[in-house]
């Protein structure tokens, strides 16, 4: 885990009402958000001292549009006993932070519209342009928005780390076996604990 917080991005995938709240929309269509939201409790006891570190802390979050709906993802969203426009819809309160996440000034926003936080989106630019050649992934879900978004990093050549202990789930049967393959495969993985202690001691030595 030689990756100094100045040169690491921190992802903070879709920690939004509709996938954090019990009043939100998968909720709603009978998922158990419980870990979701224990997550948004804890992500900032590790964002607040990786920002401080010198990490770029970068909230991504999903928005659904009509105008960008596919017929192909109509059918897959209609598949799963939903309509694509259920869950975060652009502009909607679903779409909005988790109660309890704020972000400071100097962090950075992006929108997706796609599982992959690349997809659609500057991010490859925006990494770029702030030196940011290490990623860590945090947020949910494990087997989707993170699983697409660390596949997509290290094809992109970027370091990738996931702190285990800080992606969240709706489906664990799901979530556990993508975080088995992504960590065999595709990424580093650690706890935020490991990470922030490298950071705090290279603060040290430095």
């Amino acid at each position: 885990m030689n990756y100094p917080a100045q040169s690491t991005a921190v992802l903070v995938i879709d920690m939004q009402n509709d996938f954090c709240s019990p009043a939100g929309a998968m909720a709603a269509l009978g998922a158990d958000v419980g870990v979701n939201a224990d997550l948004a409790r804890r992500l900032p006891g590790f964002l607040d001292p990786a920002r401080a570190a010198g990490c770029l802390i970068v909230w991504v979050r999903q928005a659904a549009h009509e105008q960008l709906v596919s017929p192909a993802r109509k059918a897959r969203a209609e598949a799963m006993g939903r309509s694509p426009l259920s869950v975060c819809a652009a502009g909607s309160w679903g779409a909005e932070l988790a109660e309890g996440l704020r972000p400071e000034p100097g962090d950075c926003h992006l929108e997706k519209t796609r599982y992959s936080a690349f997809v659609g989106t500057p991010l490859h630019n925006l990494l770029r342009a702030h030196g940011r050649d290490h990623v860590v992934v945090v947020g949910t879900a494990a087997n989707v928005c993170v699983d697409s978004t660390i596949r997509e990093a290290y094809m992109a050549d970027l370091a990738t780390t996931m702190p285990t202990d800080l992606v969240g789930w709706t489906r664990a049967d799901l979530a556990e076996a993508a975080i088995r393959n992504l960590g065999f495969y595709f990424c580093e993985t650690t706890t935020s604990a490991e990470l922030l202690s490298a950071w705090s001691a290279a603060d040290r030595v430095g």
